[in-house]
Formats: structure tokens, C-alpha cells, sequence
């Protein structure tokens, strides 16, 4: 028998579920509601991502510059200072791609030699304003001797400052001495003071003196300054003393005498810086190019292009002459230049197109000096040659011939290359040409071209480790390669033009 029901006790189990159980009355009411709402379509269902967002349950918002700390940083890999091994091998590894890769866009290397200048004693630039106050003091002297050592250092010096300029000024007018006031007056005449009428009348005065060595001293003095104030812009260049005078002394000199003396010669020269179009002068000019003096011939070209501006089939024919037999390089160097001076429309005019092509040709593989080959890389590509000239060069290497392949080889040492198969042809050459020459001329190539290239340095170290004339010339092309600093490479990549 169950126990009876106290009266504190909770509610029975129909209590409390009762209010749970819907009627049947309710789920139909609840039914017909429902039918009456139209439901949402699914894209109006809001979307709900899940796990939701912190900031829906948080009661105060973070400051907008506060950075939530990560569990782990990640450090750049350039901030690292001791890197993994894999990643020092993966870094090694795309710079070598990156190197190959730029070998194998070739441009022209030129690498230009310079002129040998005449050793000159430089003096100390520190010392410089003490020796001129040292010889602006030595004009003033009592003693002679002294005062013409100085005026004929102040003029040799070159230094044209207007305290030196001054002091050989006033000495000027104030001596009473012959040789002073000509040595005085000769070295402002090399400082640029040929407007001074004084100075030039006691030139002059000198000129028509009997002494031969005075006269070629006077000479010597005005072609300097002469050659200085023609090089001038006309709107630049000051009236020069007593010129009227000058000009017809000038011209008796060069009317006693034959056209190869000195006196003669310079005198016509200086005449020519005075009046360019002088028929005198411009006489004696193409007198001179029938002469066997070299010397002499090469000034006589450079006046008649440069200064009178005259070119004619036969200065044509000297300059080509000069450049294939004087014996002074310098002149060969100078007469290249005046082929590009000329220009390829007044050549084509002449009629001398193909003589200048072959004397240019011959040249760039027959010239001993390299300076010389440069200059006439130089005019070819002035000329507008270069392309004819690669064609015939390319096509060189091919040939069975062995003197053939060396001159072309050595032609593509000042000219370039065009593009990287005559670049890799010379690499093949150098492993599998039958001539020993060749080889060795292909090796100075690329030392000439400053080629610092991977392929070149595997091929050159392979060689060097080998007795005999090869394997030394390879070690003085590796020596030369190394000497070349990473500035002079950049600046000895030019990018190539193709003409």
C-alpha cells in the first residue's frame, strides 16, 4: 500500500508535464498560422558562420592600434643573421641561374686603349702658388739671368692667372733689355696676349731678323697661340695686334723660301690660323702633301680638313696613304679620325668608297697596335661599315684557311660581336681549331674585350693548367680579366647598335 501524499511535498509528475502536452485544438491553430506566413526564400534565410565571432558577447571595443600578440613570429628571412643551410644553398643556387642567364645576353665590349703620352714632370699642386710667386718675384730682380729664366718659365708654365699676366705686363713696360722684352713678350704671346699691339710689334720685329734659330722660336710661339684663338668661337675670339702687319710678314716668309723648310711651313701654318681661306697658305698646304715628310703631311691634312675645310680626291688619297704606311702610329691614329671627319657622302662623291672599305679592312686585322684598330673600328662605324664588315668577318671564321680565321678573329677583337653565335663560334675555336695561332689569338680576343664571362673563365682555367704557348697565354688573359674592376665592366658593356 503506498504511503499518503504530505502536505509539503512538490506537485506530481501531471503537474508539471501538463502544460507541455499540446491539445489537439492547439496544433491545428498553430497549423492554420503557419499557412497564413510565407516562408523565406533561401536567400533571405540569414547566413550564420560558425564558430561565431568574439565580439558579439564582448561589453567594451579595443583600441583601434592595439595588435593582438601572435603565439609564434615569424622572422623575415633578410633579418636573419645566421641562416639554415637549405636556405644558403637554395640563395647560391638562383644566383648561379641568374648569372648564366645574363652570359647569354651578349652586347659589344670595347675596351679603349689610350695614347702613349710623353712623360712631363707634374709638379706638386701644393707647391704650384709658391713657385709662381717665387718667379713673379724673379722679374723684379737686379740680376738678368734671373729675370729671363722667369719670364721664360711663366710662359712654358702655361698658367694664364691674372697676377702672373700682370707681372710680365708691367715688367714689359718698364725694362729697357732686348732679350728680357722678347722673352717676356714671347710668353704672353703663349698665355693668350695677342691683343696687345706692343707685344706683337716686338714679335714682329723678330721675324725679320736674319737668325734662323729666332725666327723658328717666334713661329713655334704663335702656332701655339694661333691654333688656341682659331679654336675659339668667332663671337669669342679678340682682335689680334697689329695683324695687318703680322699677315704680310707672314707671307714674305712663306714667299723666300721652298715649301719643306720649317720657317716656311710655319709661317703658312700660322698664316692659315689667321685667314683660312688664304690662297697662300692653302697653297703651300697641298704643296706639302706631295712631300716625303710625314710629319709635315699629317699637320698639313689635319689644316686643310679641319681648319680650311677642303677635301678633295687627292687629300682623300693622302689621308688613306697615311693611314696604311707612316711609320708613327700617332699619325695612323689621327688619319683615322680624319676618315670620320670626312664622312661616307663626301668619300661616295669622290668615287673612293670601296678603296676606303679595303684600306679600313686590311687594317683592322693587319695593324700591329691595338690603339690603331680601335680608332678604325671607330671610323668604320662613323662610316657606317660595320655591318658590310661583320658579314665579311662571320663568314672569315668558317673558312679553311688559317690565316683567314686569325685575321678575323683578331678584327672581331675591336669590332664586337653582333650576337652570341659568332661569340660561341670563337668558344669552339678555341677548344677544336687545328691551328695553334688561332687559338692564341681567340684568347687575346677576349682579354680585349674584357669578356669576364663563365664560359670564358671554365675554358681559359682549363687551358692554364697545361704546359706550353697556350696555357701561358691563357694565364695572362685570366691575369687581365681579374685587373678589371666591376665598375670599368659596367662601363664597358655598351649596348650595340646595329647600322
Amino acid at each position: 500500500m503506498l504511503p499518503g501524499i504530505t502536505d509539503g511535498a512538490r506537485t506530481s509528475h501531471q503537474l508539471l508535464w501538463g502544460s507541455v502536452i499540446e491539445k489537439p485544438d492547439e496544433i491545428e491553430a498553430r497549423k492554420t498560422q503557419a499557412c497564413r506566413i510565407p516562408k523565406d526564400s533561401f536567400h533571405q534565410t540569414p547566413h550564420i558562420t560558425y564558430p561565431r565571432s568574439p565580439s558579439l558577447w564582448r561589453t567594451s571595443t579595443p583600441a583601434p592600434h592595439f595588435i593582438q600578440p601572435r603565439i609564434v613570429e615569424q622572422p623575415d628571412s633578410a633579418s636573419l643573421s645566421q641562416q639554415c643551410i637549405y636556405r644558403k644553398k637554395l640563395e647560391k643556387e638562383k644566383s648561379k641561374t641568374q648569372k648564366k642567364k645574363s652570359d647569354f645576353y651578349l652586347t659589344k665590349f670595347v675596351r679603349l686603349a689610350k695614347l702613349k703620352q710623353k712623360e712631363i714632370y707634374l709638379w706638386n699642386e701644393k707647391l704650384k702658388p709658391e713657385r709662381l710667386k717665387i718667379l713673379i718675384k724673379n722679374l723684379t730682380s737686379s740680376v738678368e739671368p734671373e729675370q729671363l729664366y722667369a719670364a721664360q718659365a711663366l710662359g712654358h708654365l702655361g698658367v694664364a692667372e691674372e697676377d702672373v699676366v700682370s707681372a710680365l705686363y708691367n715688367t714689359f713696360q718698364e725694362c729697357e733689355s732686348l732679350p728680357l722684352r722678347y722673352e717676356i713678350a714671347r710668353s704672353l704671346a703663349l698665355l693668350g696676349g695677342l691683343e696687345d699691339t706692343s707685344v706683337m710689334k716686338v714679335l714682329i720685329r723678330h721675324l725679320k731678323e736674319v737668325s734662323l734659330n729666332r725666327r723658328e722660336d717666334v713661329l713655334s710661339a704663335l702656332k701655339v697661340s694661333l691654333h688656341a684663338w682659331s679654336m675659339l668661337p668667332t663671337c669669342e675670339r679678340h682682335c689680334i695686334g697689329a695683324q695687318s702687319s703680322l699677315t704680310r710678314n707672314l707671307q714674305r716668309l712663306v714667299k723666300l723660301q721652298e715649301p719643306m723648310n720649317n720657317v716656311t711651313f710655319n709661317a703658312a701654318i700660322c698664316l692659315g690660323y689667321l685667314e683660312e681661306s688664304n690662297p697662300l697658305a692653302q697653297m703651300t698646304m697641298l704643296q706639302c702633301l706631295a712631300q716625303e715628310d710625314w710629319k709635315k703631311k699629317m699637320e698639313a691634312l689635319v689644316m686643310l680638313i679641319h681648319q680650311m675645310v677642303i677635301v678633295d680626291a687627292v687629300i682623300l688619297q693622302t689621308v688613306v696613304e697615311q693611314l696604311r704606311c707612316s711609320p708613327v702610329y700617332k699619325h695612323r691614329v689621327d688619319s683615322a679620325k680624319l676618315l670620320a671627319t670626312i664622312g661616307l657622302e663626301i668619300i661616295q662623291q669622290e668615287h673612293l668608297e670601296d678603296k676606303v672599305f679595303n684600306v679600313l679592312l686590311e687594317k683592322l686585322s693587319e695593324e700591329p697596335l691595338l690603339v690603331v684598330r680601335q680608332s678604325v673600328a671607330l671610323a668604320v662605324e662613323e662610316l657606317k661599315m660595320k655591318k658590310r664588315v661583320w658579314d665579311i668577318v662571320e663568314k672569315q671564321l668558317k673558312e679553311e684557311n688559317e690565316e683567314a680565321r686569325r685575321k678575323a678573329v683578331i678584327s672581331l677583337g675591336v669590332l664586337g660581336f653582333r650576337h652570341k653565335n659568332a661569340f660561341f663560334t670563337l668558344l669552339e675555336m678555341l677548344d677544336l681549331d687545328t691551328s695553334e695561332e688561332v687559338r692564341i689569338q681567340v684568347i687575346r680576343t677576349f682579354s680585349t674585350l674584357g669578356m669576364n664571362n663563365v664560359h670564358v673563365r671554365k675554358s681559359l682555367k682549363h687551358k692554364a693548367q697545361i704546359d706550353g704557348t697556350l696555357a701561358r697565354e691563357c694565364a695572362k688573359a685570366l691575369k687581365i680579366l681579374d685587373k678589371i674592376p666591376v665598375l670599368q665592366k659596367d662601363l664597358m658593356l655598351q649596348p650595340f647598335w646595329l647600322h
